[in-house]
């Protein structure tokens, strides 16, 4: 009884959406004005994803554009935590029974079963219905990742990259850091997968034409074994992954040999396993290149100053989020959806990443090609006795 009522009142609900939002037809019967509404197909609760499904179609003649430019009409009807999704005809609206919350910690343990089965995991946040959403990077390739001071994207960058360092093996995946505000890299100098931090633009012109070359190397050995991917290569001849990040591109924004570099990373870097990670706090063509900004699929945005910079990532909505909603994001990655990253601290990424750490031997060029690089060594030497996998104290505290 409790559900009919339910139920009743949410159609009820939905009915003066329609009307209020001018999504219906009008006639006049005498003094009486009636009212034609989309016809609603089923109103279902489904409790294992904390949603109301309704689903619904537009009445013939009805503009589908209408639905979109009154998305704000459902929003003060049903409340900020609902998605709107359909086209033409058939549209489905989600209501989700608890909202967004920035006090989501960082836990590997509840990420972990999102991550089974991918190549090179991308967590980007937990969606309304309480799941993460992570996309493989090889299937999505390059991402890229804005907001203002404050608003969580240093904290995206930590999360995604101790996911990768827990997840991969050093055999499987080779990391490069370029820092520019000698800032957010520190924490991974010692981790086994991490072959190298810098800073300068010499050095991190030298980073990315040693990727070039690899590039190039691995173009030659697809088509020498005439397959398109490196998954597909002989396990013998499979070369690892590897994954650039560049942390405050605005450091290099006037590097045309970088901005050239990145170009050619992103257009043809998926089917080789090389794969880029940018930041900054807006993407617009002074601080990348359009052409290499266009080839990055994962786009996450999360406050953004001004309508202008949420939509050079094609991530509307994202100057909206209120400075209080740390790590909230929108992302398009294809589809465009509202998303709560989980927050890790860089003194708790440190302690995640420890038995991950390597004493390094005596410091050599990374690159044969290149002297005088102070940086990370590639020769290591391993700690005795570390267990390699520790879960136990995965939960972190709140944002402050």
């Amino acid at each position: 009884m409790k559900d009919f009522i339910h139920k009743m009142s949410l159609k009820s609900r939905l009915k003066d959406c329609f009307r209020s939002a001018g999504l219906c037809f009008t006639s006049k019967m005498g003094d009486r004005i009636i009212y034609a509404y989309p016809k609603i197909h089923s109103i279902n609760r489904i409790t294992n994803e904390n949603r109301t499904e309704i689903v619904f179609s537009l009445l013939n003649g009805l503009d589908p554009k209408e639905v979109h430019k009154k998305h704000f009409a459902f929003k003060q009807v049903f409340g900020q935590s609902i998605e709107l999704k359909g086209d033409t005809k058939i549209y489905t609206l989600n209501i989700y029974h608890t909202p967004l919350t920035s006090n989501l910690n960082y836990s590997y343990k509840q990420i972990s079963p999102y991550l089974d089965g991918m190549n090179l995991p991308i967590v980007t946040g937990q969606k309304k219905n309480g799941r993460y959403l992570v996309i493989d990077s090889m299937d999505v390739p390059h991402i890229i990742i804005q907001g203002v001071t404050g608003s969580g994207k240093s904290s995206a960058i930590r999360v995604i990259l101790t996911t990768l360092i827990k997840y991969k093996r050093p055999e499987e995946l080779d990391i490069y850091c370029i820092d520019g505000k000698k800032a957010e890299f520190g924490l991974f100098k010692k981790v086994e997968h991490v072959q190298a931090v810098v800073h300068s633009n010499a050095h991190a012109r030298k980073i990315l034409t040693h990727t070039c070359k690899m590039l190039a190397s691995r173009e030659d050995l697809l088509d020498t074994f005439d397959v398109p991917h490196i998954n597909d290569l002989p396990i013998e001849h499979k070369p690892k992954m590897i994954l650039v990040a560049i942390d405050e591109m605005i450091e290099y924004l006037d590097d045309k040999k970088i901005q050239e570099s990145l170009i050619k990373i992103s257009s043809k870097g998926r089917a080789c396993g090389i794969i880029l990670l940018a930041s900054a706090q807006r993407f617009d063509a002074d601080i990348i290149d359009t052409k290499a900004r266009a080839n990055f699929s994962i786009r996450m945005s999360f406050r953004c100053v001004d309508t202008t910079n949420a939509r050079l990532l094609g991530t509307k909505g994202a100057e909206n989020i209120k400075a209080e909603e740390k790590g909230r994001l929108i992302l398009n990655f294809g589809e465009m959806v509202e998303l709560q990253n989980p927050h890790l601290t860089y003194d708790k990424a440190k302690e995640l990443l420890n038995p991950y750490c390597v004493n390094k031997s005596e410091i050599k060029p990374i690159f044969d090609d290149i002297e005088d690089l102070n940086t990370i060594p590639l020769a290591i030497e391993k700690q005795p006795n570390i267990e390699r996998e520790t879960h136990d104290n995965d939960d972190i505290n709140l944002f402050l």
